[in-house]
């Protein structure tokens, strides 16, 4: 009974599979449907090519003169994933804009020539003065970078520092702290990532970075109106010399259609190059208010007043006030100070500051005000018991600076940041004539500054500056430059006999990308 039932099983198979041999090729010569082809949308493509209706029954074409065959159209072409973009420098980024990077340089490098009084330089007995001014030639900075964006939601930036800072800090000319030692260098000067769209907040930057104090410290070095910025810069200096960049949190926004700016952040209070600091406390507050009561950029034409203020646990409860001159020859360590406070025990520290800028076209006027309060203050008595206490201490400095173009330019203001622009020539320097542009000039530009800093009060007597600056600037193109620069600096009032002038005459040649 199995036997029958397999044998008509296999019977029955066989004979399906005769049938569908045979009608096999009747099947595969059946017409197919039309298929749906998704093609990639390009400029003038749609996104989908729609199949053309079957064919009517074939009907005898009419005789008449064939028509001409029209050429096949080349297969639409995908969008690149990524471009470049040259602005002051280049750029990759996708054609979203949601990935952006860009890696650049900067290359500082001056000459300088120094007059200065030998009683300045020499005092009247051994220890007195300040240190010999000696001509020289220094790479002020050379910096390496990379910034850009992710996923269009943050921003990055690290950049390093190869050369400011390098070199031996000789015992009894600098901080004492440090005297007899190498500087660290290279070291990190922005290295932070930035939250943007953040509610309430704006924007949140996390890493190494500028504080929120001081628009001439916020404007880039890469266009500094002079080679070094005024005396208020070291006025708020930690103990030592930090590059100005400090790490912690910060977060910044704009208000009011970008008519009001405010930041505040909390930092490690630190004086390191390499962005290091131990020690438990040593925080700082700093916050920033600024606004622009006049802003009208179609006419070149804005006025800018802001604020700020940063409450400071001094590194290892101690503070030091170190002024540096308007033109220097060498990295930091080998400076003469012009001012030095010397180690100073301090409870607490209070740094405020007012700020202005205007620009009227070619016309460019820009002030600050820093105050530096020292609270419980004493000398630090390096080799000997520390001396009496002096309360509260108080210096104080401010300068104002105008800065006109020759060839018809104007500065333009960041309104993301509340600080100015780069300069971009309106014709970049060239010797060669073109059709479109003819030959350029780049831009020129003349300036003066002046600068005042008071830093004897109470039994604290490192002196009290009076300082004059003039400039002129060639701008050959956005990403170079010359800077010449001539300074008078006078120093008095100080408990020694290291008083007196010194002149300085400062050329630099610069490039960035």
């Amino acid at each position: 009974m199995n036997r029958t039932r397999l044998r008509n099983a296999l019977g029955a198979a066989l004979a399906g599979g005769v049938l569908l041999l045979a009608a096999l090729p009747a099947w595969a010569q059946a017409p197919l449907p039309p298929p749906t082809v998704e093609l990639i949308a390009g400029p003038g493509t749609p996104a989908e090519a729609v199949p053309a209706a079957p064919p009517a029954a074939p009907v005898a074409p009419a005789a008449q003169t064939p028509a001409p065959a029209t050429p096949a159209q080349p297969p639409a072409l995908a969008r690149p994933l990524f471009e470049t973009v040259w602005n002051n420098g280049l750029y990759i980024q996708s054609t979203d804009k949601r990935f952006v990077s860009h890696w650049g340089a900067t290359v500082q490098y001056d000459f300088s020539w120094f007059s200065a009084s030998p009683v300045l330089e020499q005092g009247l007995r051994i220890g007195e003065g300040i240190g010999k001014f000696n001509d020289g030639a220094n790479l002020r900075r050379a910096r390496i970078f990379t910034e850009g964006t992710l996923w269009e939601a943050v921003d990055y930036k690290f950049e390093i520092e190869f050369s400011n800072g390098i070199g031996f800090s000789p015992a009894g000319t600098t901080n004492e702290a440090t005297a007899g030692s190498v500087t660290n260098s290279p070291g990190p000067t922005d290295a932070w990532l930035n939250f943007k769209d953040v509610p309430v907040l704006g924007n949140v930057r996390i890493g190494n970075q500028k504080e929120w104090f001081s628009l001439e410290h916020l404007n880039n070095y890469r266009a500094l109106e002079f080679l070094e910025r005024s005396f208020l810069f070291d006025l708020a200096q930690p103990t030592a010399f930090n590059n100005g960049f400090s790490p912690g949190i910060s977060a910044f926004r704009t208000w009011a259609q970008q008519r009001v700016f405010t930041a505040v952040g909390v930092y490690k209070n630190e004086s390191d190059l390499l962005g290091f600091g131990v020690g438990d406390g040593q925080y700082a507050v700093t916050g920033r208010v600024a606004a622009l009561p006049v802003w009208r950029p179609d006419d070149k034409a804005f006025w800018h007043v802001g604020g700020a203020m940063s409450h400071r646990d001094p590194v290892e409860d101690r503070v030091q006030v170190r002024i540096r001159d308007n033109v220097r020859n060498a990295p930091f360590p080998l400076l003469p100070l012009l001012v030095n406070t010397n180690l100073l025990d301090a409870a607490s520290q209070t740094l405020y500051n007012l700020e202005t800028a205007a620009v009227w076209g070619p016309l460019t006027f820009q002030a600050e005000y820093t105050a530096n309060v020292i609270s419980g203050a004493r000398t630090a008595g390096l080799t000997g018991p520390p001396g009496p206490p002096q309360g509260t201490i108080f210096f104080q400095g401010y300068y104002a600076e105008t800065m006109l173009f020759l060839t018809g330019e104007s500065r333009t203001w960041n309104a993301n940041y509340f600080f100015f622009n780069r300069v971009a020539p309106l014709r970049p320097f060239r010797f060669r004539r073109t059709d479109c542009d003819g030959y350029g000039l780049g831009a020129w530009e003349v300036a003066v500054r002046y600068s005042y800093l008071d830093a004897s009060n109470k039994a604290i007597r490192a002196g009290r500056l009076d300082s004059v600056t003039l400039g002129l600037n060639w701008y050959v193109n956005t990403n170079a430059r010359l800077q010449l620069n001539y300074d008078y600096t006078r120093v008095g009032d100080k408990s020694n006999s290291g008083q007196g002038h010194v002149s300085a005459v400062g050329l630099r040649t610069q490039f960035d990308f």
